[in-house]
């Protein structure tokens, strides 16, 4: 899959209530884990109230928390409105959420790229994502197919993105995230794992078979709806 350009945009369509619902619980079920304030036990559902939603998930507060959807989402809804929404948190449910957003938050429908002489799809949801990434401040100038995910989450302020430009395709891609050991010298690792609980430390995130950003396009390309599960007999 070669690293292009191209102009041609994707179409977009509103995400249903269904829909976002489901990424919101993928958020949380790839998230929570390696938050030690987050709770991954806990089950989102459509009557979740808002502060349950907060808690569960360790979240901002709620005007910090809008703020981070208009970003997630691309959208400018005014901090007014959000208000009505999320509060009062007790009464608002996550199910009231997903409503709204159905009226103002749009999904990439991704259209394949022309490339010699052919249509290419794994190269239009690369060029997707980079450039969804990179309206997030991402740096990907140097962003590549075989660019390795794990590298790529070493700086700090690309995960969120990612995980939100991930989820927000509506299809299973990680089956988990987790941390990689802390790294310590021998000599001093039984000490600073007894004054100092690992999550302090810096730690590499593994993703699991999915490698590099090549794997992640072609498990997009797999289509595997959130929220669908195969039963096997």
């Amino acid at each position: 899959m070669p690293n292009f350009k191209t102009t041609e945009m994707n179409e977009k369509i509103f995400y249903t209530s269904d829909e976002l619902l489901e990424i919101f619980k993928e958020q949380h079920r790839l998230c929570s884990p390696l938050d030690l304030f987050a709770d991954e036990t806990f089950v989102l559902s459509r009557e979740t109230k808002i502060w349950e939603f907060r808690d569960a998930q360790d979240l901002v507060p709620w005007d910090e928390y809008a703020d981070f959807l208009n970003q997630e989402f691309r959208i400018e809804v005014p901090r007014s409105k959000w208000k009505t929404i999320l509060n009062p948190d007790d009464k608002q449910t996550l199910g009231d959420l997903c409503d709204f957003l159905t009226t103002v938050a749009e999904k990439d429908i991704v259209k394949p790229v022309k490339r010699l002489g052919g249509e290419c799809l794994s190269a239009a949801i690369f060029l997707t994502l980079k450039r969804n990434l990179k309206s997030k401040g991402v740096n990907v100038s140097d962003l590549t197919p075989s660019t390795k995910i794990e590298d790529f989450l070493d700086v700090n302020e690309n995960f969120s993105p990612l995980l939100e430009e991930v989820t927000l395709t509506g299809v299973k891609t990680f089956d988990k995230l987790e941390y990689g050991k802390l790294q310590t010298e021998r000599r001093f690792k039984y000490w600073i794992d007894k004054i100092f609980p690992n999550w302090v430390y810096r730690r590499s995130i593994h993703t699991g078979d999915i490698q590099t950003f090549r794997d992640l396009v072609e498990k997009i390309m797999d289509n595997e709806k959130l929220g669908i599960t195969t039963h096997l007999q």
